[in-house]
């Protein structure tokens, strides 16, 4: 009887031990397991998140790629839009230039007011004006009338000397060192420079009025 009791125990004994070694290895197993998860869970939200702001960089090159295909199109059609407009300018003057040198008191009124600026200009006596040949021939007949209107054109003088241009005169001291240039191509290119300079400036300020636009500014 003794026996028997200590092989129960002893089978009892064995079994609880087995019972507390499973139940061991069981929170082991549900200890790791939920690690596991918990791993997986951070790597998958680290994962999400690499995405989400992979996402957000492809969208803000794409948008940033959008604006500037924008304003390269407004900046060409603005660039378009200013030289159509300084040609026109130019146009214009050369044809109301082409108008004033037809009407011959208008003309010569011209002249008049170009020489009287030459003389203030350079300051100095002695003075020659060139024309283009067929100006000279104009103006040659009546050089002694049109230098009485000069102030101070005594001593001017017509220079048998051509310059080619459409119109309007070149002025120098008598050494040819000092010289006035009011032909129409000089004036014109002149006007020119001024008129790049202010288109310049105000589809400047439209390009940046346009930018804040397309940037919701």
């Amino acid at each position: 009887m003794t026996s028997e009791l200590k092989v129960e125990d002893l089978e009892k004994a064995l079994m609880q031990r087995a019972n507390d070694l499973a139940e061991e290895y069981l929170q082991r197993a549900k200890r790791s397991h939920d690690h596991f998860i918990d791993d997986e869970n951070k790597r998958l939200k680290l994962r999400e998140e690499k995405e989400v702001m992979a996402a957000k960089m492809s969208a803000e090159n794409i948008y940033r790629n959008r604006v500037q295909s924008s304003e390269l199109n407004v900046q060409k059609k603005l660039d378009q839009l200013r030289w159509q407009l300084i040609k026109n300018v130019i146009t214009q003057a050369r044809l109301k230039m082409a108008d004033i040198v037809n009407n011959e008191e208008q003309y010569r009124q011209l002249i008049i007011e170009f020489i009287q600026y030459g003389v203030t200009a350079i300051d100095k006596k002695h003075l020659l004006v060139e024309f283009n040949q067929t100006d000279y021939h104009k103006m040659e007949n009546q050089w002694e009338s049109i230098i009485k209107e000069i102030k101070g054109g005594e001593t001017i003088e017509l220079s048998k000397e051509f310059h080619l241009m459409s119109g309007g005169i070149i002025m120098y001291d008598q050494k040819r060192l000092l010289r006035i240039d009011n032909t129409f191509e000089g004036r014109i290119e002149r006007l020119s420079e001024s008129i790049h300079q202010q288109v310049a400036e105000l589809f400047f300020s439209e390009l940046s009025h346009e930018s804040e636009k397309i940037h919701g500014r």
